[in-house]
């Protein structure tokens, strides 16, 4: 009896020879949380941190949380202006402030998530 193995399908040897399969391409929000990652490590990631740091207005550093969007997301768009013409670099602001809400709650990162976290766990509060 003869044994006969089957050899896998060779992995190409360079990049451009990789193809996707996906259904769906990028989100803006995956878009802009590249950024928010980048963001972080930069240089610059004290002061874009600053603007997400609030959870009551009297934190904020403009005063108010929604204003403290406002300049974290023109710190993302100034960010894809200064690498190489990026998707977000013409992109509205009130945009880029929601998608920002988008992925700070996939890292339980929101400012709503933070307020109601008390050692680690989330308490829920008794408004409706």
């Amino acid at each position: 009896m003869q044994k006969f193995t089957i050899e896998p399908t060779p992995l190409p040897g360079k990049l451009v020879d990789w193809h996707r399969f996906l259904k769906q391409e990028r989100t803006i929000n995956d878009i802009v949380e590249e950024a928010h990652r980048n963001l972080i490590e930069s240089d610059k990631s004290q002061v874009y941190l600053r603007f997400l740091y609030a959870v009551h207005d009297t934190q904020a550093v403009e005063g108010t949380m929604a204003i403290d969007n406002v300049e974290a997301a023109r710190m993302i768009r100034e960010y894809a202006r200064d690498n190489g013409g990026h998707e977000l670099a013409q992109e509205k602001l009130g945009t880029i402030v929601r998608s920002l809400n988008v992925v700070l709650k996939r890292y339980h990162a929101s400012r709503k998530e933070r307020a109601q976290t008390v050692a680690g766990e989330i308490v829920p509060n008794d408004e409706p």
